[in-house]
């Protein structure tokens, strides 16, 4: 697989799909983006803007398409349709709308392009994951869900800007549901080679105070943004664009996404949320277990059960 010969689907030409298309194509991450639509007018229209952007930009082809058929062969499929958070509904409210959604759609995946790794997207992405891994018949590794990755992003970035140091030297995690329940990981937090507990917290703020401060923040961003804006898209498209990215090179980097907990982590095997893994050409490569405390363990089990009524709540 190379970024040079790939050919990247995404389903759903909302706000979501059009700014990952758009994003794909402006970052030049791959030579071909089908954007892939019910309504094919819909779809034409985002496609064709994209497009006049092209001759300022790298050589890209982007397909407009109502047809699931122009999907085959594609080395990665974004799943990013469904229907959209109101203001003051949480994730979770619009599952029963969207799990009927992802069952067909992951069906027609597995009739046009059986080998290619799905990228689930679409809210609430750890449930909807569970259902697209549970109605699929491709191999579980080729299946993923976005997780908690741009929540990570949003605090190793906010929390860089705190402690005055460089995001990429922040390493810490938030994991569990994308949504109310996640939580960061602080026992296993290092700025550089440093533990967060013995790293030098600015003067006016307490250790106690940043971490409670930064859950808050990366728990309501997402509802903040939308509250403003009416949706977030940019953040997402850009966290679809990495992930992407990753697999077309091969680069096995760690991301929290949504896959099927390990045993290790004690919340049952069938429950799916974000936790790290490895992220290569062959979708997921590995799980990592994260060390955490009682505390944690308590937070991730509560996330866990949370999730696992959600998904017991449908007609599966």
């Amino acid at each position: 697989m190379s970024s040079k010969t790939s050919k990247v689907g995404v389903i759903g030409a909302g706000n979501v799909g059009a700014d990952v298309a758009n994003a794909l194509v402006l970052l030049g991450k791959c030579v071909k983006v089908v954007l892939f639509d019910r309504t094919l007018s819909k779809a034409e229209g985002q496609a064709w803007d994209i497009e006049d952007t092209i001759p300022l930009l790298k050589e890209i082809e982007i397909i407009a398409s109502d047809r699931y058929e122009d999907l085959a062969d594609s080395d990665v499929i974004v799943v990013t349709v469904g229907v959209q958070q109101k203001e003051g509904q949480s994730r979770l409210d619009i599952l029963s709308d969207n799990a009927e959604i992802m069952r067909s759609t992951i069906k027609e995946l597995d009739r046009v392009a059986p080998n290619s790794i799905v990228l689930i997207v679409s809210n609430p992405v750890d449930v909807l994951t569970r259902i697209a891994i549970a109605n699929s018949t491709r191999a579980e590794n080729l299946i993923f869900g976005s997780g908690t990755v741009l929540d990570t992003a949003r605090l190793r970035y906010q929390l860089g800007k705190q402690l005055n140091v460089n995001k990429q030297d922040v390493h810490v995690y938030v994991i569990g549901e994308h949504g109310d329940s996640e939580f960061i990981v602080w026992s296993s937090a290092f700025i550089g080679v440093i533990a967060l507990t013995e790293f030098p917290i600015p003067q006016g703020a307490t250790l106690e105070q940043i971490q409670e401060e930064y859950a808050e923040l990366t728990r309501r961003r997402g509802y903040n943004i939308s509250e403003r804006k009416g949706n977030t898209s940019y953040g997402i498209s850009t966290v679809v664009c990495q992930l992407v990215d990753t697999i077309l090179r091969d680069e096995k980097q760690i991301f929290p996404v949504s896959v099927r907990a390990d045993s290790k982590y004690g919340v049952g095997s069938e429950v799916v949320l974000g936790l790290p893994c490895i992220i290569s050409s062959q979708g997921i490569e590995r799980q990592l277990v994260l060390p955490r405390n009682a505390h944690e363990q308590r937070l991730l089990e509560e996330s866990a059960t949370k999730l696992n009524l959600a998904y017991n709540s449908l007609d599966n």
